[in-house]
């Protein structure tokens, strides 16, 4: 879902159908950065909650990130084929930057409160039962 809704932001020219709408400047970057903010976190939130039990590996969220980057550069190009849209290159950049953006903003502020929270709402659950100790 999170990739037909980066596909759509992207691919089109006005996708609020906003047209006399006065923004600053480089508004089109600032919501590339926000947008790939938000799909490289949950792209690296995804891959921790499958591992829960473990660590997440750094090398693995860096790729992630970089996946999430990868994808504003293919859309850029599509959309250049496409439509005959001038190609931006700082909408790349600022895809880039909201996805290393992500990737720090999880490994080092979100990581253990992400874990704590789902690890101990998890650790009852009938598929983790055989993983307790059992009391005597």
């Amino acid at each position: 879902m999170m990739i037909a809704i980066t596909i759509f932001f992207s691919l089109t020219d006005n996708p609020l159908g906003i047209k006399s709408l006065k923004v600053f400047p480089f508004a089109e970057q600032v919501g590339h950065l926000v947008l790939y903010f938000i799909v490289a976190l949950v792209f690296i939130l995804d891959y921790a909650k499958a591992r829960l039990p473990h660590h997440s590996k750094i090398n693995q969220e860096m790729a992630l990130a970089t996946v999430a980057a990868v994808i504003s550069l293919v859309l850029e190009i599509i959309r250049m084929w496409m439509t005959g849209y001038n190609y931006d290159m700082r909408n790349v950049y600022a895809a880039i930057v909201g996805s290393t953006l992500a990737f720090l903003f999880y490994h080092f502020w979100l990581l253990h409160p992400f874990r704590h929270y789902l690890y101990h709402s998890i650790q009852h659950h009938w598929r983790y039962q055989h993983r307790r100790k059992k009391k005597k």
